[in-house]
């Protein structure tokens, strides 16, 4: 049985690396026989039917193909790139997606989601849509976050404190437009840092079940935004807090996932990136999901990768393994 997973991307402007180079690529080489997988970024209908151009791997090299499929698994910037991302999205309403549609939005509308997962348990520091308690709130907190409410990629979130500006609208990801503002209570880290951080992936296997990869933490002593590209460190969580976080953020994770699976079209749900932020007692607190994580075990596999590159290769091809099995599953039904 002949099937094709299409892997929703960008446009890639600069020279594309030998598949050698490329984790994903290195992956899929090992597991050529059992299916088809094509990157890009263009839908042509071609007599009635969808087809998909882009690259394939072949042998050792990337070639260009035109090709039938049968999934989807989606990687494409679907703010930045929205009205690409429409165009893609009409064509392709009777194939299944992972992550669908519906998930990629719940999870980008930060206040909706956090409702749900507030309800399922999960510990979750509280968030402010009325902008008429935003003084007060952050008078009694000491600190906060001002996000706006479709936000992604970090853009437009700032740091606040009483007195500090609380604009009620949000420079967006999406070019040139505004989000309604949320404030999120500020979390203190633990003694001695300035910010903690830890990104959870947790993706869907060929059985249905949810799998945690190495969590990677983040912190800094310098800087409350615990970013790498703004010089905090990248760390395996496991190596510096206590078991009990760790075994907390795992725990919560896969609450989270298993009611993400329970709205609607969640049967197609892949993975998901959880990003928590650790207080002074070493407690985590959940403050958002990622339907479209990106490459966290990247920075430990590109710092030790004895022990974690074939990590990262796994995490990168498991989300395509699992939508090979799920579209094998529905042609046999079918």
């Amino acid at each position: 049985m002949s099937l094709t997973v299409a892997v929703f991307v960008p446009p890639i402007h600069s020279t594309r690396p030998p598949p050698r180079d490329v984790p994903i690529a290195r992956a899929l080489i090992k597991r050529s026989n059992e299916f088809n997988v094509v990157f890009g970024f263009q839908l042509r209908n071609l007599e009635n039917t969808v087809r998909i151009i882009g690259s394939t791997i072949s042998g050792q090299d990337w070639v260009q193909t035109t090709s039938t499929f049968d999934i989807i698994h989606d990687r494409f910037p679907s703010q930045i790139r929205h009205q690409h991302f429409q165009q893609l999205h009409s064509l392709t309403t009777d194939v299944p997606w992972g992550n669908p549609i519906t998930t990629t939005l719940l999870c980008r509308d930060k206040l909706a989601c956090q409702r749900i997962l507030e309800r399922s348990g999960c510990h979750i520091p509280e968030v402010l849509d009325n902008y008429e308690t935003f003084e007060s709130a952050l008078e009694h907190w000491g600190f906060g976050f001002l996000k706006p409410r479709y936000g992604a990629l970090g853009i437009g979130v700032t740091h606040v404190q009483p007195g500090d500006p609380l604009p009620v609208r949000l420079t967006s990801v999406v070019p040139n437009q505004t989000d309604p503002s949320i404030l999120q209570r500020g979390v203190p880290p633990p003694k001695g840092w300035k910010g903690m951080s830890v990104r959870q992936l947790v993706q869907k296997t060929t059985s249905g079940s949810w799998v945690p990869r190495t969590a990677v933490l983040r912190h800094s002593k310098t800087d409350v935004v615990v970013n790498v590209a703004r010089g905090a460190q990248a760390s395996p969580a496991k190596e510096i807090l206590p078991p009990d976080t760790i075994d907390s953020i795992q725990t919560q994770s896969l609450l989270a996932c298993s009611v993400l699976d329970t709205q609607p079209n969640g049967a197609t749900n892949i993975e998901f990136g959880l990003d928590f932020v650790i207080d002074p007692h070493f407690k985590p607190w959940l403050i958002e999901v990622n339907s479209r994580p990106r490459g966290r075990l990247e920075f430990l596999a590109e710092q030790f990768p004895e022990q974690y590159g074939n990590e990262h290769e796994q995490a990168c091809i498991q989300p395509i393994l699992t939508l090979a099995e799920v579209a094998k599953n529905n042609k046999s039904v079918g």
